[in-house]
C-alpha cells in the first residue's frame, strides 16, 4: 500500500510535467539538518537562549533517537524496494541511509514544531507553523524519498522527544545542577550509538548478478553524523553553562552583529571546516567528527567569540 501511494504521486508528478517539484524541493530543503542547524543557532545566539537551548535539546535528542530507529529497522529507501519507483533527482543527494524513520520529517518537528509549541507566538504563526511541519514530511513522499510510514513515525518521535526537552528543561529550572546528568546522559547515548552503529549486523541483500544492493557501512554513516552532532550539543551547551556564559542579546544591534557575523562563520566552517576536519580522520568516524566540530562550534566556540565581543563593545561605549 505504501508502494502504490508512492507510485500514485509519482504518476501524479509525470502527467503534470513536474510542475510541483520546484515548489516541494524547497519545501523539503526546510527539513535539511543545515538550514535547521542555522535557524536553532540564531535564535540561540540572537534571540532567546532559553528557547534555543530548549529546541536545540529536541532537535539533538531526536537525532539520537533517529539513529537507534534506522539502523535497527534497517528499512531501505523506496527505489531499493520497488524498482518501479522513480524519485525526484534532485531529492536524491539527502536521501543518505536507511529509510525508516524520515530525517527531515524529524527536524521539522523539532525546529517548526517547536515553536508551534510556543504559546507565546500567535495563533495564525502556530497554525502555519504545525502546516509546515505537514509539507515537509508530504514533501518526502512526494518526492518519492521516503513512504507514510517514514514521515509519520518520524514526526511522532520527534514530538515525542520535543516532550522530554520540556520536561528535562523544567527540571533544569529547578534544579540547575542536575545539568551534570544531562551532560552524562547525552554523552554515553551519543557514545552508545556510535558503538551500536559499529558493532550491530546489517542486512546483505544481493542482487540477480550477486553485487551487493546496499553497503552496510554506508547506511551507517548517518547514525555516526546523529551522534556526532548529539555529543558536540552535549559538550558544548555545558561548557557554555558552566564556563562561557554568552549572554542574551542586550540589543537590536547586538542581534545584527551576531547574525551576520554568525551567520558568515556557520557557513565557512559547515562547508569549508569541518569537512576538512572529517577529511583528516576519514571514514564513519571522520563523518562524527565533521558533526561533531559543527555543532560544538555552534553551541561554545561563536558563543565565547560573542562574549568577548559583546566586551570590546561595552569597553568601546564606555571610553
Amino acid at each position: 500500500m505504501d508502494i502504490n501511494y508512492l507510485l500514485f504521486l509519482q504518476d501524479l508528478r509525470e502527467k503534470t510535467g513536474g510542475v510541483m517539484d520546484g515548489v516541494f524541493g524547497f519545501i523539503t530543503k526546510l527539513g535539511e539538518s543545515s538550514a535547521v542547524l542555522l535557524v536553532l543557532a540564531l535564535l540561540y545566539w540572537c534571540l532567546e537562549k532559553r528557547e534555543g537551548i530548549l529546541l536545540m535539546l529536541g532537535f539533538f535528542g531526536n537525532r539520537l533517537v533517529n539513529g537507534f530507529v534506522k539502523i535497527t529497522a534497517c528499512v531501505y529507501r523506496p527505489w531499493i524496494r520497488d524498482a518501479r519507483v522513480t524519485p525526484v533527482p534532485s531529492a536524491m543527494a539527502d536521501a543518505t541511509g536507511y529509510s525508516f524513520p524520515s530525517g527531515h520529517s524529524a527536524n521539522a518537528t523539532s525546529l517548526w514544531g517547536g515553536l508551534a509549541a510556543d504559546k507565546k507566538m500567535p495563533k495564525a504563526a502556530r497554525v502555519l507553523l504545525v502546516v509546515l511541519v505537514v509539507l515537509i514530511g508530504f514533501s518526502r513522499n512526494y518526492l518519492g524519498v521516503h513512504t507514510p510510514q517514514d514521515v509519520a513515525v518520524s514526526i511522532v518521535l520527534g514530538a515525542a522527544t520535543l516532550f522530554a526537552a520540556y520536561k528535562i528543561m523544567a527540571m533544569l529550572d529547578s534544579h540547575p545542577n542536575r545539568d551534570v546528568w544531562v551532560l552524562l546522559g547525552g554523552v554515553i547515548l551519543s557514545l552508545l550509538l556510535v558503538l551500536y552503529a559499529a558493532l550491530k549486523s546489517y542486512p546483505t541483500d544481493y542482487d540477480a548478478a550477486g553485487a551487493l544492493i546496499v553497503d552496510p557501512a554506508k547506511m551507517a554513516a548517518d547514525s555516526y553524523k546523529n551522534a556526532g552532532m548529539a555529543l558536540g550539543f552535549f559538550v558544548g551547551w555545558f561548557l557554555d553553562r558552566r564556563v562561557i556564559k554568552m549572554p542574551d542579546c542586550a540589543n537590536n544591534n547586538t542581534r545584527i552583529v551576531r547574525a551576520i557575523l554568525g551567520a558568515a562563520v556557520f557557513g565557512l566552517v559547515e562547508n569549508y571546516a569541518a569537512p576538512w576536519l572529517g577529511s583528516v580522520v576519514g571514514g564513519n568516524m571522520g563523518k562524527f567528527i565533521q558533526q561533531f566540530a559543527l555543532v560544538f562550534f555552534i553551541l561554545a566556540l561563536m558563543p565565547l567569540v560573542f562574549k568577548l565581543t559583546d566586551r570590546l563593545t561595552a569597553g568601546g561605549k564606555k571610553a
